[in-house]
C-alpha cells in the first residue's frame, strides 16, 4: 500500500521526546513511560478542538531544541519510507521552538538540515503561523520560505484554534506571499463553519485548506472547491477527536468527494492522535467501500494538489500507476 501525506503536523515519535525529556533532566522526563505516553495522546473523552490543541502544551518545551530537532526530521523520510508513504509534506510553526534562545530561521535550520540527512521518501517542509501570534512573526514567514525554498520548505499555513481567532488581519501577508507564488495552505472550516473557508479561499488566498469539512454546509462553497481544484486535506480521525465530526460513517469525507472536490487523506498529528495513515486508508476503505480504483483516484488526487516540483510529481504519478 502507498500513500502521499499533505497534513502532517510536526509528529514527534513519544519515545523520542520521552528521551530527550530524560535526557535534559525535564519535569516530564520524570514520569513512567506509560504515564508520558498518555499525555502526549489525545484523552478519550477529547471533544473541542481547544482541548485537542492542549495535549501539544505538554510536549513543546521538550522540543525547544535544535540538536532533537535536527534528529526527528532526519529520521522522517525513512520512517515515511517503512509506512508506505511516498512522498509527505510535513508542517510546523518554527516560532514556537525558539524558546527564547534560538530565532526562527536558526529552528528551520536545524529541520532542513535534518530533512537532508535522512534517507527515504521524499519530504517537503511547510511553515506555519499560529492564529492569535504577534503579526511580526506571521510576516517573517514570507522572507522564511524565500531562504529556504530551494532547500524543501514548499508553502507556508496557517494554524491553531480557528474557533477562537478569525485573524484577518493576518491577510496582507498571504495576499502578499500568493502574489510572490508562495504556495498557501490554510486550517480552515474544521471548528469554524463554511465563513472560515470563504476568508481562507478569498482573503488569505489559500490553494489548499486543512480539513475544510465544514464546507459541505454551504453548496456553493462546495461548487467552488470543485470547480477551482482547491484541495481538502481531510483527517478523518482527527476530527472525531475535536468533535467536528459525530462518527466516521457519517463524515463529509464522502459527500465532498462525491460532490468532485479534489479531497485527500491525511493524519493530522499521529502522534497526539495515535494513529498512522494506513490507519485512515483502513478506516476509510471499511467505512466507504472503495475499490482499488477509487483509492488510486485519490492518490491521484494527492499527486495534483501537491507543493512539490513537476518533476517530482510525474515521478509520483508513475509510482502510483505501476502499482
Amino acid at each position: 500500500m502507498i500513500d502521499l501525506h499533505h497534513h502532517f503536523d510536526g509528529a514527534f515519535e513519544i519515545d523520542a521526546l520521552y528521551a530527550e525529556a530524560k535526557r535534559r533532566n525535564l519535569a516530564q522526563g520524570k514520569l513512567t513511560e506509560s504515564e508520558f505516553r498518555e499525555k502526549c495522546q489525545v484523552p478519550a473523552e477529547c471533544r473541542t478542538l481547544t482541548e485537542f490543541l492542549a495535549v501539544f502544551d505538554f510536549f513543546y518545551e521538550i522540543a525547544q531544541n535544535l540538536d532533537f530537532l535536527h534528529n526527528e526530521a532526519r529520521t522522517l523520510p525513512g520512517r515515511m519510507s517503512q509506512g508506505g508513504v511516498i512522498y509527505l509534506e510535513t508542517r510546523f510553526a518554527p516560532h514556537l521552538f525558539t524558546n527564547g534562545a534560538h530565532n526562527a530561521a536558526d529552528v528551520v535550520e536545524s529541520v532542513v538540515t535534518g530533512l537532508e540527512a535522512g534517507n527515504g521518501s521524499p519530504v517537503r517542509l511547510i511553515l506555519c503561523a499560529m492564529r492569535n501570534a504577534p503579526l511580526a512573526q506571521v510576516q517573517e514567514l514570507t522572507a522564511l520560505y524565500e531562504k529556504f525554498s530551494a532547500r524543501g520548505v514548499c508553502g507556508i499555513d496557517l494554524a491553531g484554534d480557528e474557533s477562537r481567532y478569525a485573524c484577518r488581519e493576518y491577510a496582507p501577508v498571504f495576499q502578499k506571499a500568493a502574489a510572490m507564488g508562495i504556495p498557501v495552505t490554510i486550517h480552515a472550516g474544521e471548528a469554524s463553519g463554511p465563513e472560515s473557508v470563504y476568508d481562507a479561499l478569498d482573503l488569505f488566498k489559500a490553494r489548499r485548506i486543512g480539513h475544510g469539512i465544514r464546507s459541505v454546509e454551504d453548496a456553493a462553497l462546495v461548487k467552488r472547491l470543485a470547480d477551482e481544484n482547491i484541495g481538502l486535506e481531510v483527517c478523518l480521525t482527527s476530527n472525531l477527536q475535536t468533535g467536528n465530526a459525530t462518527s466516521y460513517k457519517d463524515h463529509p469525507f464522502l459527500r465532498l468527494r462525491q460532490a468532485g472536490v479534489l479531497v485527500t487523506l491525511n493524519t493530522d498529528d499521529p502522534t497526539v492522535s495515535g494513529i498512522d495513515l494506513n490507519h485512515e486508508w483502513k478506516v476509510a476503505m471499511k467505512e466507504y467501500g472503495f475499490t482499488p480504483a477509487e483509492r488510486k483516484a485519490l492518490l491521484r488526487n494527492s499527486v495534483a494538489v501537491a507543493f512539490c516540483d513537476d518533476r517530482l510529481k510525474e515521478k509520483l504519478r508513475q509510482q502510483i500507476e505501476a502499482v
